[in-house]
């Protein structure tokens, strides 16, 4: 299934409530204590409360300082957990000595490392990040043990720089390349959306377009709930249809098939008729559904596949002669970056394995790789607000339409900053548009082992971007 870090991002500040009672003595942690969460590129300063009845509060500090509840259900010297489960979170760890916490930050099937100091000192502002260097993304790609690690960046008005180290498969000796191709995961999302937006220019569709008009005849047994949902509620994830299928329907679909249009109306029809999630508008869930019903109204509005049209109306006109579907290489070649997962332990699954990727009807939700020189040409068209698009157009992708901070295949940062991350399970990515420092950068991993990867990929970002 395609994940992605926008995911784990978003539920860190659900409000919570209704927990189960805490242990009873909880004062050797009781006080006030902070850290720093790296969650991909993202650098979170948090102010953890606790109280001697078990009560915890924390604080987002880069994301609103709004209070979060919690409790502590464990306060042994060797276990200590503060349960934040209705949305699914748990700090994890031990009190490894008297003024300072070590575990993890755990929610959504994400694992990241945190630790707490007593006191507020992680609260102050982290020290600037330094300039990417190919040593330190050999270091960055070492200590994670990914077998490659990528990263580009450039400033309007400079010139392009590439980083890469490692190798395309472990243990083929055989080394990744600068103009290597890297999956991108939901990344493609901002680009079906800026493909949307496009065809939205040219008077072929319009943002108001709405599912139940485009879709009645492929899906004429839709829940009357998403009837009125339209390609703006689909792209910010505000229609109310769940994440993704389940399972067992997921998996009926093809992982290799030249023309997706009938598995993606058929993908279309389950999503539609799931029940939703909550109301259109007013509740965000992060959806690969919502992506594949944009996908299909554009087929149906247009009579090509959304891999054409995105071929046409977005790869061609930039330029990106990378740019293609699925795994990148070919079968029985280590041609290009191979994706890897499991563990400590890195297997790798080369093209013609018995699965590469996510069903080709996700392709609009994320299936796409691309070269990062093409990726940085890409991000840069979105930083520079280029002619491709009318300036109305750029506005209507980089602004939510709603409440939140989603945009249209984009995470809104506090400062303006656009960014996006995705991974098939078999590769990480993450991409950063900074308008505000005319920055675009991006990095990227044929490791899936996101526990490993995603802090490396996320380290590289903001290092690229520094050196730009």
């Amino acid at each position: 299934m395609i994940v992605s870090r926008r995911t784990f991002q978003a539920g860190l500040l659900a409000t919570v409530s209704g927990l189960g009672s805490a242990y009873a003595d909880t004062a050797a942690i009781a006080g006030t204590w902070s850290g720093l969460l790296e969650a991909g590129s993202r650098r979170l300063r948090l102010k953890l409360e606790i109280g001697t009845d078990g009560a915890a509060t924390y604080f987002s500090i880069d994301q609103g300082g709004q209070p979060r509840l919690g409790r502590v259900t464990s306060s042994t010297a060797e276990r200590i957990e503060i349960d934040f489960s209705v949305d699914g979170a748990i700090f994890a760890g031990h009190l490894a000595a008297p003024d300072r916490m070590e575990g993890a930050w755990r929610q959504r099937g994400g694992s990241l490392p945190l630790t707490f100091n007593r006191g507020e000192a992680a609260l102050e502002a982290p020290p600037p990040v330094p300039a990417l260097t190919k040593e330190r993304l050999t270091e960055l790609r070492r200590a994670a043990g990914s077998p490659a690690l990528a990263a580009a960046s450039a400033r309007k008005g400079g010139p392009m720089r590439v980083w890469v180290d490692g190798e395309r498969a472990v243990g083929s000796g055989i080394a990744a390349q600068e103009s290597d191709l890297w999956h991108l995961g939901s990344i493609s999302k901002s680009m079906t959306a800026t493909l949307i937006g496009r065809l939205v220019d040219a008077g072929a569709v319009r943002w108001n377009d709405s599912v139940g008009d485009a879709l009645k005849n492929v899906a004429p047994e839709m829940s009357h709930a998403y009837k009125p949902a339209t390609f703006r509620h689909l792209l910010s994830h505000r229609s109310g249809l769940p994440k993704d299928l389940a399972p067992a329907e997921f998996a009926r679909f093809s992982r290799l098939l030249d023309d997706a249009r009938e598995e993606r109306k058929a993908f279309a029809r389950l999503a539609l008729a799931m029940p939703p999630v909550g109301a259109m508008g007013a509740t965000y869930e992060y959806s690969n559904n919502g992506y594949v019903v944009a996908g299909a109204m554009l087929e149906a509005r247009l009579g090509k596949s959304w891999e054409h049209l995105i071929r046409e109306h977005l790869f061609e006109p930039l330029h990106f002669a990378s740019a293609g579907f699925g795994a990148p290489g070919q079968k029985g070649k280590i041609d290009q970056p191979v994706g890897h997962a499991g563990g400590e332990d890195r297997r790798a699954y080369p093209i013609g394995g018995i699965v590469t990727d996510n069903p080709v009807a996700l392709g609009p939700a994320g299936r796409i790789h691309m070269s990062l020189p093409d990726l940085l040409r890409y991000l840069s068209a979105h930083r520079d607000r280029s002619a491709y698009l009318r300036p109305d157009t750029w506005t209507a992708l980089h602004t939510p339409p709603f409440v939140g901070n989603y945009a249209m295949g984009w995470i809104v940062r506090g400062n303006g900053a656009l960014s996006h991350a995705g991974s098939n399970t078999l590769w990480y990515a993450e991409v950063l548009v900074d308008p505000a420092a005319g920055i675009a950068a991006a990095a990227a991993s044929n490791d899936g082992y996101m526990a490993k990867s995603a802090p490396a990929v996320g380290r590289a970002l903001l290092e690229a971007a520094a050196a730009a």
